[in-house]
């Protein structure tokens, strides 16, 4: 019979899943905000010069995902300013560019994969998972403790999860458990629209996916949402 522990034979970059990614994390000292999606997407051919994706410019951002325009537009209406000048805001700050500049993208898990639903075999061989609701399970049982101690102890400013289907879950790698939370609702176009808010030491928001047909996919359903997060923050 075999003493081996089947986690250790798991990739390091399983075993020891943080958060990580893009920008500046941030510190108790120089706080940043956080946007958190729930995992990468499976990069298309980048539109851009090997200096820009080297930097992940904001231009190479803005021209190649939806995700990340409508992220800088939802950012700069939570800052005070107006969405349709969320580029030129975005250059200005180099929002999760530059690794000083106060903003940071990550995810709650860390494998790409073409949609949620989806486990390659690639998936299957890189993380010894033979499918994804096992895998999900390991990050959530064994890494979300310590992502939620590595949030602590960083105080982002703002933490802002991205996908509301996964609330329980931003809620645990934020506050250790699962805790009540204001919904907001409204409605853009007759289709409703989600916001999960909870102010506090580490204000918190969930928003709608930000490049799905159902979720904040406007500019005005992207200032109504950043006004109701902008508004919690200055509780």
């Amino acid at each position: 019979m075999s003493n081996i522990n089947p986690i250790d034979l798991l990739p390091p970059s399983l075993k020891n899943h943080q958060f990580g990614g893009p920008g500046d994390i941030g510190s108790p000292e120089k706080r940043s905000l956080w946007l958190c999606g729930i995992e990468y997407g499976e990069s298309e051919n980048e539109n851009g010069t090997e200096a820009e994706i080297e930097n992940y410019t904001v231009g190479l951002q803005w021209r190649n995902w939806t995700y990340n325009r409508n992220a800088f537009k939802l950012i700069a209406s939570i800052e005070g300013q107006k969405v349709e000048d969320a580029l030129s805001y975005a250059e200005q700050k180099k929002i999760f560019e530059s690794s000083t500049a106060g903003y940071f993208q990550t995810n709650l898990f860390p494998v790409e994969c073409r949609t949620l639903e989806a486990w390659s075999e690639d998936a299957k061989i890189r993380t010894g998972f033979p499918d994804k609701r096992a895998y999900a399970d390991y990050i959530r049982s064994i890494c979300f403790e310590n992502m939620h101690k590595q949030l602590q102890a960083k105080k982002p400013r703002l933490f802002l999860g991205v996908g509301i289907t996964h609330v329980g879950d931003f809620s645990q790698v934020v506050f250790g458990k699962q805790v009540e939370l204001e919904r907001h609702d409204f409605e853009v176009g007759g289709h409703r629209k989600t916001v999960f808010l909870r102010p506090g030491e580490i204000p918190f928001a969930v928003v709608s996916h930000l490049s799905s047909p159902s979720g904040l996919n406007s500019n005005e359903s992207l200032e109504t949402a950043g006004h109701l997060i902008r508004k919690m923050m200055h509780k």
